[in-house]
């Protein structure tokens, strides 16, 4: 122990051979230790930090302090590599997860855009049989506008009437619609 205050003093002082005799002494001892907690190559860097570590505040340690500085460095080193695994791993489970929820969308994608154009036949059937039960100029200006993508101006120029009286068919059909598929609507919100 007194060889070991002896070159401890040196090590104070900037001594590089006190150093080295220093880190052959205590490198098995701390690599056998780090070694019960993560793998080897990851141990080397833990306990050269500590190393590091002790050279950085060699200075401010007393002698018989050493031995738990160097074991107490190597154990919160290791303790916080293997939260930052958990982490890491968390992470990492996380965007497989988002991964594959999104390779699932992809995949299935042209199963939704069939479900999509079903359902959306099937709206537009029900709206129809609706559309049937207005006056007949009523329904044609709805359908032009609503099914056929026509403009209200180019809607009076086919059938000859108004712009003004286009939008009081297209007003009144939207009104008898709302009331006739009151239901069906509803039942859509609420799936």
């Amino acid at each position: 122990m007194k060889e070991l205050n002896q070159y401890i003093d040196n090590i104070k002082k900037g001594d590089p051979i006190a150093f080295k005799y220093f880190f052959e002494t205590f490198y098995p001892k701390l690599m056998a230790l780090a070694c019960r907690f993560v793998e080897e190559d990851i141990a080397k860097d833990l306990v050269q930090e500590v190393f590091t570590n002790y050279w950085e505040n060699k200075n401010e340690l007393a002698p018989e302090n050493i031995h738990s500085f160097l074991f107490k460095c190597l154990q919160n080193g290791c303790l916080n590599y293997l939260k930052h695994q958990i982490v890491a791993n968390e992470y990492e489970a996380r965007i497989r997860i988002a991964e594959s929820r999104i390779n699932f969308l992809n995949e299935n994608s042209d199963a939704n855009e069939v479900l999509k154009q079903v359902l959306d036949k099937e709206l537009r059937e029900i709206i129809e049989i609706s559309v049937n039960k207005l006056p007949p100029k009523c329904a044609q200006a709805f359908r032009l506008h609503y099914f056929q993508d026509v403009s209200r101006k180019e809607i009076a120029d086919i059938m000859g009437i108004s712009v003004r009286t286009v939008e009081g068919h297209i007003h009144q059909a939207l009104l008898f619609l709302r009331k006739d598929l009151k239901d069906f609507l509803f039942l859509i919100f609420m799936l």
